[in-house]
């Protein structure tokens, strides 16, 4: 299971977000959704966690990719 991890346009930390993903792709898209959503409270960045290890499977610059 997977967590996205978003930060805030005006805080500095990485807090969670939303339901847990089954795989790291659908994390992935989930969150490239959530930086794209534009509704006004921006997303700074996102990463994705995984929940079993609580390591970043996937860090915030790599999102895209």
């Amino acid at each position: 299971m997977y967590q996205v991890e978003v930060v805030w346009n005006r805080e500095f930390r990485f807090v969670p977000f939303g339901k847990e993903h089954e795989t790291i792709e659908a994390a992935k898209k989930y969150a490239v959704d959530i930086i794209d959503s534009g509704d006004g409270a921006r997303v700074k960045k996102a990463q994705v966690i995984d929940l079993e290890t609580g390591e970043v499977a996937v860090e915030s610059y790599k999102i895209r990719d």
